[in-house]
């Protein structure tokens, strides 16, 4: 697979372009997904980090962690223009039980991700790629554990045991909260080399 070579492959660290990164905790996560060429910025110059992340843009990283494999045709869901960047990811993604709609005839690709959304994401990926473990973990401890819905409380369990998402200062896993894209970076390097390795 391609992703696995490009992973294998020793290069230098790259200097960011990005101006607006101000945080440490994303920075070694936003090298690691912009090298791997999984996101890119919003611009040449900014990654806006704090921005929500939408379900078009997280298919389309878990297709370019994939290689972007050929896609023909398309998909059934009426809002998926073919001629948007997110389309082949989405097709490849949907026939390949990665991702559903959020109904039978739409996706919501500009929708904002939500953090169950993606883990559930990222767990039928690992799924597909033959990677899931049988790790779960009891979340009764986490104090917003009841606000997980029940569609992605197995999901849920797996990524907290795999290490992918954690609970903030709080004590909460804030599963409905809508995801930024420095989160985002930093679970799909998590998910790269925890996971896929």
């Amino acid at each position: 697979l391609l992703f696995a070579t490009t992973m294998l492959s020793a290069q230098k660290p790259v200097e960011l372009p990005f101006t607006d990164l101000t945080q440490d905790w994303y920075m070694d996560s936003i090298r690691y997904v912009y090298e791997h060429e999984l996101m890119y910025g919003t611009t040449d110059t900014t990654f806006a980090p704090d921005d929500a992340l939408t379900r078009g843009m997280f298919v389309t990283m878990l297709y370019r962690m994939e290689g972007k494999p050929e896609v023909t045709g398309n998909t059934s869901f009426t809002d998926v223009p073919a001629n948007m960047y997110y389309a082949p990811a989405i097709a490849w993604a949907s026939a390949n039980g990665v991702v559903y709609g959020t109904s039978e005839t739409a996706f919501s690709p500009e929708g904002k991700i939500t953090r169950e959304q993606m883990a559930a994401m990222m767990r039928r990926y690992a799924d597909y790629r033959k990677l899931t473990s049988s790790t779960w973990v009891d979340l009764g401890s986490y104090a917003d554990a009841s606000s997980i819905s029940s569609w992605a409380t197995e999901s849920m369990q797996w990524a907290v045991a795999s290490e992918l998402l954690y609970g903030n200062n709080h004590n909460q896993l804030q599963p409905t909260a809508n995801a930024q894209r420095a989160q985002a970076a930093a679970i799909l390097q998590r998910f790269a080399t925890k996971i896929v390795k």
